[in-house]
């Protein structure tokens, strides 16, 4: 006898029965010395919506406020919502932003640019990681499969960038370390690292760089907590590979430079990017987050930031 099993299966659609809520204005504007002050305009969308962008805010005036003082009456639109201004901010600068948009509530936010950070030095240790991966080609003379011609041997530089405090004040920081591999005008840049000091809260040493990691602290902001006022030595790391070829299979070795920079940013900022890596997208049961943001009147960042000199180590 033969059984068969017939399974069916049905959906049943929900339609959503609560209220649509307006569209907030949005904000999201970080300044540094380096660059001029502008602010990106634009408009929520409602969760379901089927548009996969946000609407940008083409009919604004942004005025801009430095240290209680008007600079700039109407910053410059340019496209996608971007209002720029022509004043470059110094550190110590109080920042404020005063936006109208016709129909809406008045926007108002600010920020203080940090100072940078002091003087710092780098030490660094190499150790060989013990993961050596066979380099491979294809065979010669027609035939099929792949010859092993050499071995690209895994190793592991320790860094520490010792720095000192300011006591006078609470102390927010990013780390920003990435490689760079330049194989003859192809240059790949990759942010990968290892950011497991007690100051990260990376207590399992996972790599951390792009957002798209899983460590708790994707953007490797901290404060100084623990060492306020006080000399502290960071410690990180980051892992690279040199290639060994066979005798008669030599080719030339990319070269490849590390680059660490050590930035000084605000409170707001770095309430900003900690909330953010709070956030679990790999987890369909995961907690909402609520996203810090201090727009009055909207939502978004207003933040400030002040990079140290970038130190370049040749790997």
């Amino acid at each position: 006898m033969l059984l068969v099993l017939i399974v069916s299966s049905c959906q049943k659609v929900i339609e959503f029965s609560g209220s649509i809520t307006d569209p907030q204005m949005v904000v999201n504007c970080l300044l540094t010395p380096d660059s001029v002050v502008s602010a990106q305009v634009s408009q929520s969308r409602f969760f379901l919506s089927n548009s996969a962008t946000f609407e940008s805010i083409d009919n604004a005036n942004v005025s801009l406020y430095v240290n209680g003082l008007l600079k700039e009456n109407s910053l410059t639109r340019r496209a996608n919502g971007v209002y720029a201004g022509a004043y470059k901010p110094i550190a110590g600068d109080s920042i404020n932003l005063k936006i109208k948009i016709p129909g809406k509530d008045d926007i108002t936010c600010g920020t203080t640019i940090p100072q940078p950070v002091g003087p710092f030095w780098i030490n660094s240790n190499l150790e060989l990681t013990g993961i050596n991966t066979p380099i491979t080609a294809p065979k010669t003379g027609g035939a099929l499969g792949l010859d092993t011609i050499g071995t690209s041997l895994g190793r592991r530089l320790f860094l520490s960038l010792t720095f000192k405090d300011n006591p006078d004040v609470t102390n927010y920081y990013r780390l920003v370390v990435y490689t760079k591999t330049y194989s003859g005008t192809k240059v790949t840049t990759d942010y990968t690292f290892y950011f497991d000091d007690i100051v990260s809260g990376n207590s399992t040493g996972d790599a951390v760089g792009p957002p798209t990691s899983l460590s708790s602290n994707k953007f490797n902001v901290f404060s100084d907590e623990l060492f306020n006022g006080k000399q502290y030595s960071l410690k990180f790391s980051v892992d690279f590979n040199f290639n060994s070829y066979f005798p008669g299979h030599s080719k030339p070795q990319p070269s490849k430079s590390l680059f660490v920079n050590l930035q000084s940013i605000s409170k707001s900022y770095y309430l900003y990017l900690q909330t953010r890596s709070n956030i679990k997208t790999n987890s369909f049961f995961a907690e909402p987050v609520q996203v810090y943001s201090n727009i009055n009147g909207g939502v978004g960042i207003i933040g400030g930031y002040t990079s140290s000199n970038t130190v370049r180590i040749n790997l």
